[in-house]
């Protein structure tokens, strides 16, 4: 037999207000805050469904954001600049130092086109590009043609001047900091870029000197000329005067040709040059092997299909390529040997012989002297005093080329080398996990007690009081059967 509905009527009674109207002594009504908590876990165990659901979905949902969200990658390197007192030349009392302006060459805009093309980074950031990235690529293409390899450049550029941060501290430390979206070209980039700098600075130290080496052997031949112009004319003036029983002058010692001036600077650079390559191969071979030491202990740990020892062997590959300074240094020391050829001084070059000057030339007869014989002795006296400065500042400067190149390699020492990231700084997977986790399971808890609450059901026996409100003490229940 069906069971007729049930009406629940409550009818106020007149009266006075019940004792509980009035100002509350508390900030907080607890006990209501408890009751809803209590209906709120109680929707769980309704509803486990609806909970699992939402709560996994936002896990999901940041597990599916991190991997396809664009990265952040950090990578740092440390260098240390400082004079080393054994190995001092002259020329580091007056020079500036080796920091100044570092910042400045490093992210010089021909620095970084050359940066650029070294690490092939505009071939890499196509193919390496996050999902999201990648769609995104995918539907400006159909509104746009695809940019071009000079438009990129100058884009990578100015992304590279705004991530790549370089400072200098007070204890002459040279930082390089760069934040890119792709953790193995951060390390590339980062890694060309401290090996970059260290062969810009060694062509500014070592060239520098080589060419001033250059101008002062110029300037010793032309003084090996004078000088054996004048012996010729002192000789003459020797032979044309009268000797009076003195003995006259041997004959001149056969010395050999004085070379050209350009071409003894030629040769001069054409040396400096091949010493400075020779340098450079030397700097990139001890960083190519110790980045192969690396990948072996990686190898190690990891098989060979791992992310770090593949990315890391990619890199050492890249090692084999000259860099920019290199490939300058190359087509300077080529252009060289053809204006060398030109000038035929191809051969071998013999070492400059000072002029051997009789001593007989300098033996005067007081008295009987011709004066131009005493005026062309006097300057080719004061013309042999000028080769021979010369020459003795040629070895000087020669002495301390030598000892710049080998000073070099402490002068410069890497106190923190480039690593490659082993995971992005923005966003940070554990974190975003974890506050996925925590909204999941607020915003679950919500949508069950949301859910129970616009069902209209009562399931708390607190929830017919919060109906009759202040009334419910004195309420007349009124049940109507139909």
């Amino acid at each position: 037999m069906p069971v007729d509905p049930i009406e629940i009527h409550a009818r106020p009674v007149a009266g006075p207000p019940p004792p509980s109207w009035g100002p509350h002594e508390e900030l907080f009504d607890w006990q209501k805050i408890y009751r809803y908590v209590r209906l709120s876990l109680g929707s769980v165990r309704r509803r486990p469904w609806l909970f699992l659901l939402i709560s996994g979905g936002m896990v999901l949902l940041a597990a599916g954001a991190l991997a396809t969200l664009p990265k952040t990658y950090e990578v740092q390197a440390r260098l240390l600049v400082q004079k080393n007192p054994v190995l001092a030349v002259r020329a580091d009392a007056n020079a500036e130092s080796p920091t100044r302006a570092a910042a400045e060459i490093i992210v010089r805009r021909d620095n970084l086109h050359a940066l650029i093309q070294q690490t092939e980074l505009i071939k890499e950031w196509r193919t390496r590009r996050s999902p999201l990235q990648r769609a995104k690529d995918w539907l400006f293409l159909k509104f746009r043609p695809p940019q071009t390899d000079e438009e990129l450049l100058d884009a990578l550029t100015g992304l590279l001047q705004r991530q790549l941060v370089v400072w200098v501290t007070n204890d002459s430390t040279v930082t390089i900091r760069l934040e890119w979206p792709d953790g193995l070209m951060a390390y590339r980039l980062v890694d060309a870029a401290h090996r970059n700098f260290f062969e810009t600075r060694h062509v500014l130290e070592i060239s520098t000197m080589a060419e001033q080496i250059s101008i002062l052997e110029g300037h010793s031949v032309k003084l090996k000329a004078e000088v054996e112009k004048g012996m010729a004319e002192l000789q003459r003036l020797h032979e044309r005067s009268p000797t009076n029983g003195r003995t006259a002058p041997r004959p001149l010692a056969i010395t050999p040709p004085t070379p050209d001036a350009e071409v003894v600077n030629l040769r001069v650079m054409l040396e400096a040059k091949r010493r400075a390559i020779a340098d450079l191969d030397e700097f990139r071979r001890r960083h190519l092997v110790e980045q192969q030491t690396r990948l072996t202990e990686l190898r190690a740990l990891y098989s060979e299909n791992h992310p770090l020892v593949a990315d890391l062997q990619q890199s050492v590959g890249a090692l084999q390529n000259d860099s920019p300074q290199m490939r300058m240094l190359r087509e300077e020391e080529a252009s060289l040997r053809r204006d060398l050829a030109k000038h035929g001084g191809l051969g071998e070059a013999a070492a400059p012989g000072s002029p051997v000057i009789p001593q007989e030339l300098f033996r005067q007869d007081y008295g009987n002297e011709d004066p131009a014989v005493d005026y062309a002795r006097a300057q080719l006296r004061f013309a042999a005093i000028q080769y021979a400065a010369m020459r003795e500042r040629i070895d000087a400067a020669s002495v301390d080329i030598d000892t710049a190149r080998a000073a070099f390699k402490y002068r410069y020492s890497v106190v923190l080398p480039p690593e490659i990231p082993r995971g992005p700084i923005r966003p940070k997977a554990p974190l975003v996990m974890i506050a996925a986790l925590l909204a999941g399971l607020l915003l679950a808890l919500f949508g069950t007690t949301a859910a129970d609450l616009r069902g209209g059901a009562v399931l708390e026996r607190w929830q017919v009081d919060e109906l009759l409100g202040p009334w419910r003490s004195i309420a007349i229940i009124e049940v109507r059967f139909h």
